[in-house]
């Protein structure tokens, strides 16, 4: 630091001062010259002089690494590395907005924490962000902060307990209990996103299970007990390419073989990432084999597509495949309901 530089606590104030204005106040498009930063300083009951903004701009890049520089065609300085960019930011906004697991009021919470981070000129592209669609959210406040519980437990080799619940239609008891409300204990082991909703990946002590966090509750600091499961939680993630799960529904692993129109490739590769080889099998279709863990979910995307994809293989796919629609069938045949 330059001698007798940024040592009394005026000077301190004033850089601190100087550098959050830059954060808040510019970008490369909208920079701030001398004058105008003066000015602010004025506003805050700091005297300036053009002369000595000039000396704690220096101060600020070169002894404490503010990403300061100057714009020569607008004659002024701006940030040239915000802590976060702006596309960063929206990113993150969209992502809390949409999710399924946070509730709107939490939501709204993190978005404006996230607006703290961001310039003047941002702030408003992320309120307008904030503004989406009305989505089915989870009515169970404490979710972050549990989610944050199951980290910790996680990290530290515990299990953790809780109570899990279904809704009802009943208005008067909104809420069923798995195992009539009594605790579950289990060795939890990974949190996963699907279809904007948050899971725990445990073991149950028998078996590995998928869990909705938003229907967990009371669920407990880590306990003393250490997890159980590893050496099966091991196993069955050896390789990479582990089956496909559909909408966290375990069952049975087989590598399916699919015949699939040609149309419905973007279907396969989003399902399934760009990675997935597609044989070509005639003008208009191309076969697939998918690592996947046969479920009803799973046999309903197939079905999404009517006559555009077919299971070919292997025969415990093809006959669940054909229960599940005998099944769906038998609902619908006409038994005189009304």
């Amino acid at each position: 630091m330059a001698q007798g530089q940024g040592r009394s606590s005026g000077q301190g104030v004033k850089l601190l001062m100087i550098r959050d204005y830059l954060y808040k106040r510019t970008n490369k498009d909208n920079p701030k010259n001398a004058r105008q930063i003066a000015e602010f300083l004025a506003s805050k009951g700091i005297k300036a002089s053009v002369k000595t903004i000039y000396n704690d701009i220096f101060l600020l890049q070169h002894d404490f690494g503010v990403p300061v520089e100057y714009n020569a065609k607008k004659w002024g300085y701006y940030i040239s590395k915000p802590q976060f960019e702006p596309y960063e930011l929206r990113l993150l906004v969209d992502s809390i907005q949409s999710s399924k697991f946070i509730t709107q009021e939490k939501a709204r919470e993190i978005t404006g924490k996230l607006k703290a981070f961001a310039d003047d000129y941002t702030k408003n592209s992320l309120e307008r962000q904030a503004y989406v669609s009305d989505r089915v959210r989870s009515m169970n406040d404490s979710v972050v902060k549990d989610a944050d519980r199951i980290h910790e437990a996680i990290a530290t080799n515990r299990k953790i307990g809780f109570r899990y619940f279904h809704y009802t239609p009943n208005k008067d008891n909104p809420k069923s209990y798995s195992k009539s409300g009594a605790l579950y204990i289990v060795s939890p082991y990974a949190l996963s996103w699907n279809n904007g909703n948050y899971y725990l990946y445990a073991y149950d002590g028998r078996k590995f299970r998928y869990f909705r966090v938003d229907r967990m509750e009371r669920i407990s600091i880590p306990l003393l007990e250490e997890r159980e499961g590893a050496k099966e939680y091991n196993a069955k993630h050896l390789t990479h390419q582990k089956a496909k799960v559909f909408d966290m529904y375990s069952g049975n692993q087989y590598t399916v073989r699919l015949r699939v129109q040609n149309r419905l490739a973007d279907a396969v590769i989003d399902k399934f990432g760009k990675e997935t080889i597609m044989t070509p099998a005639d003008e208009n279709h191309f076969t697939v084999l998918l690592p996947v863990e046969i479920s009803p979910p799973f046999f309903a995307w197939v079905a999404t597509f009517g006559k555009g994809m077919k299971i070919l293989s292997p025969a415990p796919a093809v006959d669940g495949m054909k229960d599940f629609l005998e099944k769906a069938l038998e609902m619908y045949k006409d038994e005189g309901e009304t």
